[in-house]
């Protein structure tokens, strides 16, 4: 009973802070229940704050969009600053789709990491759904991990040629340690070269074929050599790169012995 009435007074606390419009508008639109689950799980100088720097608008399309178990992890795992530029620069329905879909720890980390304008130029440059399906198949440390090793604008074209199926190919069987080695080596346009003529399948089993070293070796010596296109018979064409795969010896069948006959004895 203590902690109900308690609740109840952060609630009016929460309002009075606000001014008599503001409180009046959130309080008919979201109700008094919805208002004190909230105060409830939220400190009220945090809500008070965020509540100030928002329409009352906002504020209401982003309590009823977003789940309050959601809502409430957002608040504690980001800062008031970067809170907000999340609701001033991306939809209410992008910011409920990236809640629901990517870790609001996540989220967090990514803010405070790069900052809220990179973070947020991540997902629109992107895409809201490539973003979080890229952020599905590799963990945040390790987009981070890439970002701080080749930089945020490369890894933007990058992503921004490829598809999300050739993305997580590239992840599935080669990772991330070589890509900003390949990127360093090659630049990414030229790497965005490659797999436009090759494919990524084809790109993936040379790689393989080759191996990582011995493929930049091979790319070096072919840039001194005074190569001409036109030198190439037109009767020739492309040959896939077909990786044959090892097959798993057997063991030989051992021969079963022969069964041994039954000797009926007879009476006599």
């Amino acid at each position: 009973m203590k902690e109900v009435l308690v609740t109840i007074q952060t609630v009016y606390q929460y309002l009075e802070k606000l001014g008599p419009k503001k409180s009046f508008q959130i309080l008919k639109n979201l109700g008094y229940e919805k208002l004190l689950s909230l105060t409830g799980k939220v400190p009220k100088e945090r809500l008070i704050v965020l509540t100030q720097k928002l329409s009352e608008e906002t504020v209401v399309e982003l309590v009823n969009q977003i789940p309050e178990k959601i809502l409430v992890e957002m608040i504690r795992e980001n800062d008031d600053d970067d809170l907000v530029y999340f609701i001033h620069s991306l939809s209410i329905a992008d910011l409920a789709i990236v809640s629901k879909s990517i870790p609001p720890h996540d989220v967090g980390l990514l803010a405070k990491t790069l900052g809220p304008e990179a973070s947020v130029e991540v997902l629109k440059s992107l895409g809201i759904q490539k973003s979080i399906s890229l952020l599905k198949e590799i963990p945040m440390r390790d987009f981070l991990w890439l970002v701080d090793k080749i930089q945020l604008q490369p890894i933007i074209q990058l992503v921004n040629e490829l598809s999300v199926a050739d993305c997580k190919k590239w992840i599935k069987q080669r990772g991330l340690e070589e890509l900003p080695i390949l990127l360093k080596f090659f630049g990414v346009s030229n790497v965005l070269e490659i797999f436009k003529k090759l494919g990524m399948n084809q790109a993936l089993a040379m790689m393989q074929l080759l191996g990582t070293r011995e493929m930049m070796e091979l790319s070096v010596l072919l840039s001194k050599m005074n190569l001409d296109l036109q030198n190439i018979p037109s009767h020739l064409h492309s040959k896939p790169v077909v990786l044959e795969k090892q097959k798993s010896k057997v063991s030989p069948k051992k021969k079963a012995a022969p069964k041994k006959k039954k000797v009926v004895k007879r009476s006599h």
